[in-house]
């Protein structure tokens, strides 16, 4: 399993090729201690090295996280379309690990939840506004 910014340093230096892109877990990266995800998604997106996105959102950090609705994590996910769209990240956004619901089709009704907020976020992402991490990380 690549969870960490320098798994996916070393898988991507293995072979340097356009066709070498990643599978990039957001909630993979966000559960591991230490690390911020926003300016390695920001690095990965501007690389062009991202095949997919498993749009996945946690609260907490190994060995005590829960995945969570993807609205409610510890992730900005509207910050990481920011991102995407400022980077011109054009490929594709996989719901993941998605809770389900009480209903008689849980699973159903938690993807059609993401799928739904991704969808908006997208859709919207010119009316987001600006990516208030890259001015922080330009602060720092």
């Amino acid at each position: 399993l690549v969870n960490r910014p320098e798994k996916y340093d070393r898988l991507l230096g293995i072979v340097d090729s356009p066709s070498n892109g990643l599978e990039l877990c957001l909630g993979s990266l966000q559960e591991m201690p230490g690390g911020e995800i926003y300016s390695h998604v920001r690095r990965f997106a501007r690389k062009d090295r991202i095949g997919y996105i498993h749009f996945r959102n946690v609260r907490g950090k190994v060995p005590n996280y829960v995945e969570t609705f993807v609205d409610e994590g510890d992730i900005d996910m509207a910050e990481i379309v920011r991102i995407l769209r400022d980077e011109g990240y054009q490929g594709v956004l996989i719901p993941d690990h998605t809770p389900g619901m009480t209903c008689a089709a849980s699973w159903h009704a938690g993807m059609a939840f993401a799928l739904g907020y991704m969808r908006a976020l997208v859709q919207n992402a010119d009316s987001l506004g600006p990516s208030w991490s890259l001015a922080r990380a330009a602060a720092e």
